[in-house]
């Protein structure tokens, strides 16, 4: 008899998963943010928790393909929309994987991270840096971000993480601080259209390439390209995951 209420427990979760995919898809191919997505809201908390424990030795470089894989994301997408000068906003920098670059490239560079730790370790490794400033957010806001005084803005490997409805909040936040005409780079899952699933414990979030588009046109932005491929022939892609990087740009007025 307990054998039996097991099976038919896994058997109802499997269906629930199934119905849930099957939602999930249908607001992904209409653009919508609908109730499937809403309710998918891993906890915050856990993920402030998840990167204050977690073992930073590597400094995120645990995730790059290659070096070769990392130069040519650099030169081929980085450099072409982060500019030289610029004032930087990068959300969630980790350990400072591609900090290093930009700190390198703008005249000030803005780190905003849901958790503590990874901000910590980047005033450790950029050794006070008077270029950086340090933001600590909810995981869906950029308070202390003036409204208008950033001009480019990168996130890679973080965005995958993030809840559908709390991604629609930052892309209203990218909105505003962005100044026009301004760049926003945004690596995000696009797993539903390649056949990859989100995790069921909510960690990896449901997304795509479509619905991103939609929430960043809602909230003001223009999405100016969208690409899962980069370098030579496309050598180097994002094709491990299904993954995307959208570039949207402030629809401001630019000043004359």
């Amino acid at each position: 008899m307990r054998r039996l209420m097991g099976s038919t427990r896994r058997a109802a979760r499997r269906l629930g998963w199934v119905l849930e995919d099957r939602r999930l898809t249908g607001e992904q191919r209409r653009g919508v943010l609908g109730p499937a997505h809403r309710q998918w809201r891993p906890p915050t908390d856990s993920h402030r928790r998840y990167w204050s424990a977690y073992d930073w030795s590597g400094l995120g470089e645990e995730w790059t393909a290659s070096p070769e894989w990392k130069h040519g994301l650099i030169k081929d997408v980085l450099a072409k929309w982060i500019p030289d000068g610029g004032v930087v906003l990068e959300i969630g920098p980790g350990a400072g994987r591609w900090s290093e670059v930009l700190v390198s490239r703008a005249s000030r560079l803005v780190l905003a991270d849901v958790s503590e730790r990874p901000l910590e370790l980047c005033r450790e490794r950029f050794n006070g840096d008077t270029c950086i400033e340090y933001v600590l957010s909810s995981g869906s806001d950029l308070l202390g971000v003036e409204d208008g005084s950033i001009e480019a803005v990168w996130s890679f490997d973080v965005f995958v993480h993030v809840a559908p409805g709390d991604q629609a909040a930052y892309l209203g936040e990218i909105a505003r601080v962005l100044a026009p005409g301004g760049a926003a780079v945004v690596h995000h899952s696009d797993g539903r259209n390649r056949g990859q699933l989100p995790s069921r414990s909510g960690w990896r979030s449901p997304m795509s390439r479509r619905l991103f588009a939609a929430l960043a046109v809602e909230r003001g932005l223009q999405v100016e390209c969208q690409f899962d491929s980069w370098g030579p022939d496309g050598r180097y892609d994002l094709s491990a995951y299904g993954d995307v990087i959208t570039v949207c740009r402030s629809s401001a007025a630019q000043p004359e």
